[in-house]
């Protein structure tokens, strides 16, 4: 455990990096100041690059934080007031969770074309065609295409099957799109996020915004800044193992 002299400049300079200080901060400094140094450089790689604003990174940190797989309320929290202190808007930040809350769509483009699979061994299964065979699943997957710029072959499953949910799913997805004030690389950026987070890692879905953020204006050097930033989620199991052994080590 280090002493009061020895964690003085680290956390100075993590304090005027950052712009603030916690109690988990406090305990990872005290309990290895060399680690903290390094944990310290590896937050600011995607600032001192430059490729996204300060209210951009915040942004995505956001989502990352915020998507269903990971759920870290502490760090939402802590990334909405730095959002905040930054300049982004209410609006923004509101239209950033949105985007980060369409990841539980996954369990449908995953789950069902392996169901699909199975019924089709079972003899059970519903023609699956990238042209529908009605008029409304035609209408649905036009609007799909027309509102979202893209389209994915698990959409096509998930269209044959249950209509109703794609078309209360494209309502609701469609929103961000509709009104949200964030530009359309941002959206694709923020897909990006949430999609390579460690606690998710959807490959497709990966892919495809990759394609479609350059597609908007994104750089490969914003979108590597995005994949750096989710990264440093990581670093939460020593920030939260520093804390709970600090708190037993008082007792």
């Amino acid at each position: 455990m280090a002493d009061s002299q020895t964690i003085q400049c680290p956390r100075a300079n993590f304090e005027a990096a950052h712009g603030f200080w916690n109690a988990d901060l406090e305990n990872l400094l005290k309990l290895d100041p060399n680690y903290f140094e390094s944990y310290d450089r590896l937050l600011q790689v995607a600032g001192s690059r430059g490729s996204l604003t300060p209210i951009q990174r915040e942004l995505i940190c956001i989502s990352v934080n915020a998507q269903v797989t990971y759920l870290n309320s502490t760090a939402t929290e802590h990334h909405i007031r730095q959002a905040t202190h930054a300049g982004a808007s209410t609006a923004e930040i509101a239209e950033t969770i949105q985007l980060a809350a369409s990841l539980g769509t996954h369990s449908m483009l995953v789950g069902m074309p392996i169901a699909h699979g199975v019924f089709e061994e079972l003899g059970v299964a519903v023609e699956v065609s990238e042209v529908p065979a009605d008029e409304h699943r035609r209408e649905l997957k036009a609007k799909f295409i027309r509102n979202r710029k893209y389209w994915s072959e698990s959409w096509d499953t998930v269209l044959a099957y249950s209509p109703e949910y794609f078309e209360a799913y494209l309502e609701l997805s469609s929103i961000p799109w509709e009104q949200g004030p964030l530009d359309e690389f941002m959206k694709e950026l923020i897909y990006i996020a949430i999609d390579v987070a460690t606690t998710h890692l959807f490959v497709p879905g990966i892919r495809t915004h990759v394609k479609k953020a350059i597609e908007y204006g994104a750089t490969p050097d914003q979108i590597v800044d995005v994949m750096t930033l989710a990264s440093n989620i990581g670093i939460h199991t020593t920030l939260v193992g520093a804390s709970t052994l600090a708190e037993e080590m008082g007792r």
